[in-house]
């Protein structure tokens, strides 16, 4: 049995516990067993965090299932949003049904840190406060990102460090309170800068992809697109324009292989390519002042 498979098992055994309603349940664990298709990257930081400041491996297993059920939630919330992906389950179902879930899984993320906790209050609180700054955090970029209306480069970079680097740097020290009891000053750092660094190659892919996914098609303003909305010419122009809304997509869409043509070649994703390896750059620093076994910091690069 793998670890995702071993991870989705757990939360299953917490919705058991305090899911009573039938269909709350049956909906979460659709859900789950959705969400244990995917990666898993959150919960497998949070173990590696708690694995390497010295936790057990039930700490390390709790510490997993409480970042995966809190990133969840904030999953479904988010496409409940955006309504951009009814791929997903969440989004076949009437909304307020999906809401409901999310809001259970969050709570749900609570007691998983306690019962990682092992009847430490300390190491309980300081945990649960540290994920949930990572939540008020990502509220705040989320909401800079619905509303679409941030002007400048610094102001995209702050977004996304709000958004995405609060979310990977709380699950990481969330793994490190419960192992230690103590909130670190470095893997906040380096776990912020993570966040960022994917977030903007997740925006790289937003941009390289043309599906009903692509991020211009949907107006939306990241790093990228915001290089793109800066360049010179007719492209560009029409861009402009569409995303100003004297465009339609089927405007846009018939000048489809033209435009894909412009943003390959306008040098916006060599653009955030080269902010992304700053962060990279930055977690490096921040690792070679730490005093960890080698094999632990290669664990970290992983994930850049």
């Amino acid at each position: 049995m793998d670890r995702i498979t071993e991870l989705s098992g757990k939360i299953e055994e917490l919705v058991e516990s305090y899911f009573h309603e039938p269909e709350l349940r049956r909906l979460a664990k659709e859900f789950i067993a959705y969400k244990a298709t995917e990666s898993g990257v959150f919960g497998k930081l949070a173990s590696l965090h708690c694995e390497m400041f010295g936790g057990s491996a039930r700490q390390a297993e709790y510490a997993a299932a409480a970042a995966e059920t809190m990133i969840l939630a904030l999953d479904i919330y988010d496409d409940l949003q955006d309504l951009d992906n009814d791929a997903v389950p969440w989004s076949q179902v009437p909304a307020a049904l999906s809401l409901n879930v999310a809001i259970a899984l969050q709570a749900l993320s609570i007691e998983a840190v306690c019962r990682g906790a092992e009847g430490d209050d300390g190491r309980a609180m300081l945990a649960m406060r540290l994920l949930n700054h990572g939540i008020l955090k990502a509220v705040n970029g989320q909401h800079t990102d619905l509303r679409n209306e941030w002007a400048t480069e610094e102001e995209c970079l702050q977004m996304i460090a709000d958004k995405s680097g609060a979310l990977v740097a709380a699950v990481c020290l969330a793994g490190t309170a419960l192992a230690t009891g103590k909130y670190n000053e470095s893997v906040a750092a380096y776990g912020q800068a993570l966040g960022v660094a994917a977030q903007l190659r997740n925006d790289i892919a937003g941009v390289e992809r043309w599906d009903k996914r692509n991020d211009l098609l949907y107006r939306k303003r990241t790093l990228p697109l915001f290089y793109v909305l800066e360049e010179p010419g007719e492209k560009a122009d029409m861009l402009r324009a569409y995303y100003d809304g004297a465009l339609s997509r089927d405007d846009v869409l018939l000048h489809k292989q033209e435009l894909m043509e412009f943003v390959q070649e306008c040098g916006c994703i060599e653009y955030a390519q080269v902010h992304a390896r700053i962060k990279e750059y930055e977690i490096e620093k921040v690792l070679a002042q730490m005093e960890l076994e080698e094999h632990w910091k290669e664990q970290i690069r992983q994930y850049m």
